[in-house]
This record gives structure tokens, C-alpha cells and sequence, in this order.
């Protein structure tokens, strides 16, 4: 199950997510200051801060593309297919009830689903439901049904109330910070590569 890239909230959500992947990079500058000591030390000589390059998850939030990044997954093999760090204490999260839902829909192509996320991102996000650990919730479109874009958490629960979907909980947990949505904009140490926000008017 790919990963990259649940009425109302009682259930605090769950995280059920499929991983598409998108063109983009994220170059994340890890901002590492030097004091002038340090410098000298270097003969003067400029040393460039360090920083990677992670693909890109699109998911969907709120009606809105939105993008995070995945680093760990606490199922073995979900982190085999991710190519991430396995973690299995991610999964004691749950029961410290520090994980929010993510949706990952099983049997139709779409990005995964979130239900909170930092507004704004950086240091001055005012949700107190987002968090990075999310628990995967997977969403199954019922035979003689007709699936179509699930692009929030209303989607989904709807869905699920007209008898579209069934929704299952998994004890799944993966850390996948989210860098930018629409409604926050993007974090302001991270650099995306691309249109990034023009991707919903191609979908």
C-alpha cells in the first residue's frame, strides 16, 4: 500500500493514505548558523549550509491540494514500499492520542486525505488538531458504486454515511509533516520546486 505520495470527527480520525507521487521536490534547508569563532576557524572560508532533497507527497485538504513529505511508517512493510525509516514505536502515538486521521482510498487513484494541517505552517500554526503522525485509515468504494474525488475529510464521512464507502481503521501510524496547503502556504524553510500551486486547476 503506497503511502506518498475518518461521524463527524468522534473518532478521532484515523489515517488511511496512498502515496502519489507528484513531479516536485522539496529542498528543505536544514539552517545550520555558524558563530564567527567557527568561521575563523574555517580560515574564512564559506561553508554552505547542507540541505536534501525528498519527494513530494500530494494529498488533498479541505477541497485544496496540499503536499506533505513521509520520513517514517511504524509497518514494516509499508515502510519497505515507502523506502522510509521503520519505526515501530510510531504506533504508541495512538494511544496517546498525538496522531490525527489520514485517509488512503484503496480501490480508486487519488491522494491521500488530511483533516488538519499548521495555519499557518511554521512556527506560528494555530491548529491545535494538526500533528505529523497520522493513523491510516484505508477507504474502499463499494461495488456498483461510482467513485470520484475524495478532497476532505466531509467527503470521506459523507461518503461513508450514504453507504459509498467502508472505512477501516488500521493501527498504522507514519510521520508525514505537511509543508504546504493553500490555506497556510508553505513552510517558510522549505523551497518546492514547480507549480505547486496551480495543481488543482489540472485536476
Amino acid at each position: 500500500m503506497e503511502l506518498r505520495h475518518m461521524q463527524a470527527r468522534p473518532e478521532r480520525r484515523s489515517s488511511g493514505t496512498k502515496a502519489i507521487s507528484v513531479a516536485f521536490v522539496i529542498a528543505v534547508i536544514l539552517g545550520m548558523t555558524q558563530s564567527p569563532t567557527a568561521l575563523q576557524a574555517q580560515n574564512s572560508h564559506s561553508v554552505q549550509s547542507p540541505s536534501v532533497i525528498l519527494p513530494l507527497v500530494q494529498c488533498w485538504y479541505k477541497g485544496k491540494v496540499a503536499y506533505y513529505i513521509q520520513t517514517e511508517a511504524s509497518d514494516q512493510t509499508l515502510a519497505e514500499q515507502q523506502g522510509v525509516n521503520y519505526v515501530p514505536l510510531l504506533a504508541n502515538a495512538i494511544a496517546a492520542a498525538a496522531v490525527d486521521d489520514i485517509y488512503h482510498v484503496t480501490n480508486f487513484a487519488q491522494g491521500n486525505v488530511i483533516p488538519s494541517a499548521p495555519i499557518p505552517a511554521g512556527p506560528a500554526n494555530t491548529d491545535p488538531n494538526y500533528t505529523p503522525l497520522w493513523q491510516l485509515s484505508t477507504v474502499t468504494w463499494k461495488p456498483g458504486t461510482t467513485p470520484y474525488v475524495l478532497k476532505s475529510e466531509e467527503d470521506v464521512l459523507n461518503a461513508r454515511a450514504q453507504g459509498l464507502v467502508a472505512i477501516v481503521k488500521t493501527n498504522i501510524v507514519i510521520n508525514c509533516p505537511v509543508i504546504y496547503t493553500p490555506f497556510g502556504g508553505l513552510l517558510p524553510t522549505a523551497k518546492i520546486i514547480g507549480d505547486y500551486e496551480n495543481q488543482e486547476r489540472s485536476k
